[in-house]
């Protein structure tokens, strides 16, 4: 119900709508998640956030060697445009494989839950008991948001895919060669099916082909065949090609500790550093120590950078979305916490890894020699204009929170990090502890 007021308000707010094609993350204020990405790339150069698979690896594989075939048998033009396209076919294909092996159910956290599931569900779904479409819209920029996007990088990286192209290298030979099943099996059957889909005369696709099904394929392939169906050769040719053959030293050499402190039940990314460092499960050489300590110094002055951050905005909401500065800093940067920070700031702004990226490092590296030195007020003053240098290099953005005559005024709203503790980054740790699940090596 409206009602007339007395008078006008002394005071007029709102809160800016974001650009829609921002970089804006709703729980990254400091890009700190993007630091904690480049931090973990230290550690495990071949890996990325979203190489989370090993079986992943395969189906790539597999499908940009089926699109070379495919270029072949119908005569396409042999160039990496049609290979995506060819590729993403295949992705399709093996998408629907998947779900028709789980009778079109995958529910949420599943093994065999892949990227676009949502798109070949409705697809899978609105076919019926009938053909199967073979183009549908899969994930939106499929090419990039796909598995090919997700993992080409890393297969470059560890020579399985030759640099610069779509084509797979004489390294990946046999993990191919043994998608479908060890050596001596009926393998040409599956890549005949397979090869069906990539007829791009087609639009649909039967859910059998002679004595195969759809969903014995999708069995055979899907997230969860390496351990479901103990495929102990193949896990170890993936083994060899991600870890044992490992540009860098720190990868094996972190991958090893990991397995070892899994059978002592230790999974916490920061207890893992700290028995790292210790030697707690296994000798670390000079290079691959001198990055676990990096990552755990980072770990920790993120965790508290955020935290101030979250504090700060935490309490200019609370006020009706302005609040005096001094009494911002003073929540935000307590004096009884300012030389356990500075300790941190240290630690963490030794390494001049950071100043060599091309986003944030620079500014961040700058904020931590300031904290170690300022107090509350100029603390709040640093920490916020990194905040604003973070928001104007993805894309023009804002600060979330405004300087006005000595108060702050909520900018941006709708960020509910500062509801929850900050945790410690999981420095892809999280990830490659998935893919040694998927080779057997934490049983």
């Amino acid at each position: 119900m409206l009602e007339v007021l007395e008078s006008a308000p002394e005071t007029l707010f709102w809160s800016a709508p974001l650009a829609t094609d921002t970089d804006f993350t709703a729980e990254d204020p400091l890009a700190l998640d993007y630091l904690a990405q480049q931090v973990g790339l230290w550690l495990f150069e071949g890996f990325t956030t979203r190489t989370t698979r090993a079986q992943n690896y395969a189906v790539v594989l597999y499908g940009l060697h089926l699109a070379d075939k495919a270029i072949e048998i119908y005569g396409y033009p042999a160039d990496d445009g049609m290979r995506t396209r060819l590729f993403e076919r295949w992705e399709r294909f093996w998408a629907l494989a998947t779900l028709e092996s789980r009778g079109g159910v995958l529910a949420r956290g599943s093994d065999d839950a892949m990227r676009g599931i949502r798109g070949a569900t409705q697809a899978w779904a609105s076919s019926g008991p009938g053909p199967l479409p073979l183009d549908f819209p899969l994930i939106s920029r499929q090419s990039e948001l796909g598995s090919l996007g997700a993992y080409l990088s890393s297969l470059r990286e560890y020579g399985l895919v030759f640099p610069g192209s779509l084509r797979v290298s004489p390294a990946s030979r046999e993990i191919i060669d043994a998608f479908w099943s060890e050596p001596g099996g009926k393998r040409m059957a599956y890549e005949e099916y397979a090869l069906e889909a990539l007829n791009l005369e087609r639009n649909t696709l039967a859910r059998s082909y002679g004595r195969l099904t759809l969903a014995g394929l999708g069995k055979r392939s899907r997230l969860s065949a390496l351990v479901e169906h103990h495929r102990s050769a193949q896990q170890s040719r993936l083994w060899n090609a991600l870890f044992e053959s490992a540009h860098d030293g720190s990868t094996l050499e972190i991958a090893k500790c990991l397995i070892r402190a899994h059978k002592n039940h230790v999974v916490d990314a920061e207890i893992l550093l700290k028995g790292l460092i210790a030697g707690r499960w296994g000798r670390l050489s000079a290079e691959t120590r001198s990055k676990v300590e990096l990552a755990l110094a980072f770990g920790g002055v993120a965790r508290e950078l955020l935290q101030r951050f979250n504090r700060a905005y935490g309490h200019v909401e609370q006020q009706g979305w302005v609040a005096g500065i001094a009494d911002v800093a003073h929540v935000a940067f307590p004096p009884d916490e300012a030389q356990e920070l500075r300790s941190l700031c240290a630690s963490a702004s030794l390494s001049p890894r950071f100043r060599k990226l091309e986003f944030h490092g620079p500014g961040f590296v700058s904020l931590l020699t300031a904290l170690q030195t300022s107090g509350p007020a100029d603390s709040l003053q640093h920490l916020l204009k990194f905040h604003l240098q973070v928001q104007r290099a993805r894309r023009g953005g804002g600060a979330w929170l405004r300087e006005e005559n000595g108060t702050l005024v909520l900018q941006v709203a709708g960020y509910t990090g500062h509801k929850t503790e900050a945790g410690f980054p999981s420095l892809k740790l999280n990830v490659v502890r998935r893919l040694l699940g998927d080779l057997g090596k934490l049983s």
